[in-house]
């Protein structure tokens, strides 16, 4: 019986070790949605065991990411990476979606640029990377017409989706991109599409409307803009959205 019970011990603990990534991603979960991102990072540091494996280097590059800590995210989708390559059969596809936008937050935009069309051509069909690539488009303010175009097939991407739901951060994002084109009246159009239903956490919620508040700005709606930032800021105080919205806020 004692032969036993020690088999049944080292079999349990081989397959929480085994399962620690998945863990890890499940106990931070709520922490990262409430934007207290520094108790989501000791919970996912704590189950990685001090031997994190490609799920948790994710994770935890998307947790620095929402903290304003592209660096070290983007260090973490490096070393992510570097196991896929070594045989991990994580999805290479969405560590390269994820380092893009770190890429974004860190001005290196031909990177990035590289990086989301490398994850397009991994097999990404999510609309995360034509996302990415809209994005970087509007930072930089150049290109807003392929910007439009790629806002329009992300959204295509994300009807496709199990749930078909679009984040409102996708129309928030086309409204921009509208407005920049001079197409006021779309703009707002795409704008209510984003704000018509709500977002399921705080973190997505300030994402919307920090785009929201672009939007508007781009729209030239100063003070509707200023609205945006504020609910942004009050959603993510802790966070790169929050970070972002104080410096219009100021």
């Amino acid at each position: 019986m004692t032969y036993l019970a020690i088999l049944a011990l080292v079999v349990v603990a081989a397959l929480l070790y085994q399962a620690r990534g998945v863990i890890g991603v499940i106990l931070c979960d709520a922490k990262m949605r409430m934007g207290d991102y520094e108790g989501a990072l000791r919970r996912l540091r704590w189950t990685s065991l001090g031997i994190p494996n490609a799920v948790t280097l994710h994770k935890e590059g998307l947790i620095l990411s929402l903290a304003g800590r592209p660096a070290e995210a983007e260090l973490c989708y490096r070393k992510a990476l570097g196991l896929v390559q070594g045989g991990s059969s994580y999805p290479r596809e969405r560590l390269l979606a994820s380092r893009g936008f770190a890429l974004i937050d860190l001005a290196r935009y031909d990177e990035a640029e590289q990086c989301f069309q490398h994850a397009i051509e991994a097999g990404d069909r999510t609309g995360n990377s034509e996302d990415g690539l809209a994005e970087l488009r509007l930072v930089r303010g150049v290109e807003i017409d392929q910007a439009l175009a790629f806002t329009c097939q992300a959204i295509e991407h994300a009807k496709r989706r199990a749930d078909g739901r679009v984040p409102g951060a996708c129309y928030a994002l086309q409204a921009w991109a509208l407005a920049l084109l001079g197409r006021a009246d779309e703009a707002r159009e795409a704008l209510a599409q984003a704000l018509r239903v709500p977002e399921p956490n705080p973190r997505t919620s300030a994402s919307l409307h920090w785009r929201a508040g672009m939007a508007l700005l781009a729209l030239r709606q100063t003070e509707e803009a200023r609205q945006h930032f504020q609910t942004a800021y009050d959603l993510d105080p802790r966070g790169k959205y929050g970070a972002r919205c104080r410096q219009y806020l100021a």
